[in-house]
């Protein structure tokens, strides 16, 4: 242990002693060893950092701090730790992150917290012993086979292994089924959906962006505690998903994938998930946007720059005023690409007549009990917007469908009598001068 230390060293140790001698953060210091002068707190010091510093070992002298919970020793030139550690009977956190390992520490009893992020370990020990882990992150350490003695962490909640180069995950990741979760397998070499995840229904936590996958199944739907899903950069060209079990999620990132539009089907399941806050549609190749967005009345960031967007819906009016919604770059036609220039709010309410009908809020009126066939029959819609207000600009499209019988034609090539038949009419409401009026339409059976 050194007492070569630098002027910066010397004042956070002496403040360590002034402030009760618990906590000594010692972070970039250029120190190459550990000073003896802190072994003064060997029976006090609960919290150490040393990270970003240039240090090799840590010599047999760290096993004297045994009342040590927090070791953080990222950013230094560490190959070898387990001997020296294993000693430290309280240790529960532990950051070995930007090191020269090659082997994972182990035998740690009390651990739940280990960071050992951009080493060289390549393989676990078939005895792991950190029975109370519960956040392994294991990221950027070119892993190519997923490392099973990993499946006997029982009480692991949160793995991290982003960044390797990892293509499959065994079918017994469901013994982690129970406990886990966050997973974040982003920047890995996976070409599908691994279908194991699925197994894991108590994940609330999913990234897997940064996958050549470019297609996806839709397994992930069956995740029904997911709060945070992540498919950014994975090549994906359609998104075509029933999300209506998603519940929960908070957050989406669908950002650098090619997919020119959502399907019927996820356009109408993404506006029921009441509580998304986040929504991140980035440089995903959108030609357009679904007016359910706006259903989402409690997002607090939408990000849709970078895509092929002219326009957007007028139900986006619907969103909080506060809210960040990130629209430039985009193709923008007059007058959308004035308006954003004005700031978020008067965007919102520029925007706002430019709202469609919303069928479930729409009635009928003025229909006849009996219609004649191929005579202009006359009845109302009343044409209103999800915000509940009447509809006066032309544009909306009504598809019609009556229950119709035949009852009294009998001639040859007629619908038999008593026999009944779907009628489908598509309607267009036309501009309605009027405001507040419900549109009148005039359909021919």
């Amino acid at each position: 242990m050194g007492n070569n230390l630098s002027q910066h060293a010397r004042d956070r140790i002496y403040l360590c002693k002034k402030d009760g001698e618990r906590e000594l953060n010692l972070s970039s210091c250029d120190l190459k060893e550990l000073p003896k002068r802190i072994l003064k707190f060997r029976k006090t010091l609960t919290q150490l950092n040393v990270g970003k510093n240039f240090l090799t070992e840590f010599h047999n002298s760290i096993e004297k701090f045994q009342l040590l919970e927090g070791l953080v020793a990222d950013s230094n030139e560490l190959n070898d730790v387990s001997a020296s550690l294993s000693s430290l009977a309280h240790l529960t956190h532990l950051d070995l992150s930007n090191n020269l390992l090659t082997n994972v520490p182990n035998n740690m009893s009390h651990l739940t917290y280990l960071n050992i992020s951009i080493n060289s370990i390549q393989s676990f020990p078939n005895a792991l012993s950190l029975p109370m882990l519960q956040e392994l992150l294991y990221a950027h350490n070119k892993v190519s086979i997923f490392p099973t003695p990993i499946l006997e962490l029982r009480h692991l909640r949160t793995l991290d292994l982003s960044g390797n180069r990892l293509n499959y995950l065994p079918d017994e990741i469901s013994h982690l089924s129970a406990t886990l979760h966050t997973l974040d397998l982003s920047e890995n070499n996976f070409t599908s959906f691994p279908p194991p995840i699925s197994t894991l229904s108590n994940l609330r936590t999913l990234r897997i962006g940064s996958n050549n996958m470019g297609t996806l199944t839709p397994v992930f739907t069956t995740l029904t505690h997911l709060e945070t899903l992540d498919f950014s950069g994975c090549s994906l060209t359609s998104f075509d998903f029933d999300l209506s079990k998603l519940m929960s999620l908070t957050e989406l990132s669908l950002a650098h994938n090619r997919i020119p539009e959502f399907s019927v089907q996820t356009a109408l399941s993404l506006g029921t998930l009441k509580k998304m806050k986040q929504l991140d549609l980035s440089a995903a190749g959108f030609n357009s946007i679904p007016k359910q967005i706006g259903w989402l009345t409690g997002l607090r960031r939408i990000n849709l720059t970078q895509n092929n967007l002219t326009k957007v819906p007028g139900e986006l009016s619907l969103l909080n005023p506060s809210i960040d919604i990130l629209l430039v770059p985009n193709p923008l036609e007059y007058p959308y690409a004035e308006w954003i220039k004005e700031g978020i709010p008067i965007f919102l309410q520029n925007i706002r007549p430019y709202m469609k009908a919303y069928a479930p809020n729409c009635s009928v009126s003025d229909l006849q009990t009996q219609l004649k066939v191929n005579t202009p029959n006359q009845f109302t819609i009343t044409a209103v917007d999800y915000a509940g207000q009447a509809r006066i600009s032309g544009g909306d499209v009504f598809e019609v469908k009556m229950m119709l019988d035949g009852q009294g034609a009998s001639q040859a090539g007629e619908t038999p009598a008593g026999a009944s038949f779907l009628k489908q009419i598509d309607c267009i409401v036309k501009d309605n001068f009027k405001a507040q009026k419900a549109s009148h339409l005039h359909c021919i059976l």
